[in-house]
């Protein structure tokens, strides 16, 4: 798991045999998977047609990730702007063109294939050395960070004045991007494939809809919701203007 300063964890020589025999294993599961719902269908007749983001709508949305790509946009932040060790190995972004329910699902499926020739190549290439630098305190500053994750393109910064705790932290996940797509992607559908269309985008609601405080003293609950969260940044913005002298 990553922290500041490096990985928690570290892989030993006699973990890699034992990494290599699950991927042997998991491949086999893999066709399996593909072949019933790639070839079921049922599946096509239900999925294919339905929901449709076209590349032009995906643009206009910002959309990113597994519901970018499945509509003919071949965008990947490890491909993009490649970290860690991306651009030492070699992998394709499984791009398709139709945009609906079934390509959403069948990138998923395509890139689970990408992910076992990645973990192949890096147990491969893979070196010994530090793995933590052990970072006891952040000096002052601030800086930006963007990472692909399961959803597309997580976005982070961070402010420090020196201390141990951040002065500030904003977090965009991918699906406050992709989950507004569904406005546009369930016109002229059927109500019944509307919960359908929208699990196609696999949204994250924690990381979108609201925040609940709870006062640990009270017990009392307060949720927070769009109009909440602005005045917050607002509020938020001004005081850090005001200490900052600007």
């Amino acid at each position: 798991m990553f922290k500041v300063g490096g990985v928690r964890r570290d892989i030993d020589d006699d973990d890699i045999p034992w990494i290599r025999k699950s991927l042997d294993q998991l491949k086999p599961a893999l066709d399996m998977f593909k072949g019933a719902v790639m070839d079921d269908p049922v599946i096509h007749a239900r999925t294919k047609g339905v929901g449709v983001l076209t590349k032009e709508k995906a643009i206009e949305y910002c959309v990113v990730g597994p519901t970018a790509r499945p509509s003919g946009l071949a965008i990947d932040v490890r491909k993009d702007d490649p970290y860690f060790a991306y651009d030492w190995v070699d992998w394709d972004i499984v791009v398709l063109e139709e945009g609906d329910v079934f390509a959403k699902a069948a990138v998923r499926i395509l890139e689970m294939y990408e992910s076992v020739k990645i973990i192949e190549q890096c147990l491969t290439k893979m070196k010994s050395g530090i793995v933590d630098l052990k970072v006891k305190e952040l000096p002052p500053g601030e800086g930006i960070g963007r990472a692909e994750a399961p959803r597309g393109e997580v976005y982070h910064y961070c402010r420090s004045d020196g201390s141990n705790f951040p002065a500030r932290y904003k977090v965009r996940a991918p699906s406050y991007t992709n989950i507004f797509s569904n406005e546009v992607a369930v016109i002229g559908e059927t109500v019944a494939d509307a919960a359908l269309i929208l699990a196609a985008v696999d949204p994250c609601y924690c990381c979108t809809e609201r925040v609940v405080v709870i006062n640990h003293d009270t017990g009392s609950e307060d949720v927070l919701f769009e109009n909440d969260l602005v005045a917050l940044s607002h509020k938020k913005t001004e005081k850090i203007r005001k200490e900052m002298g600007v």
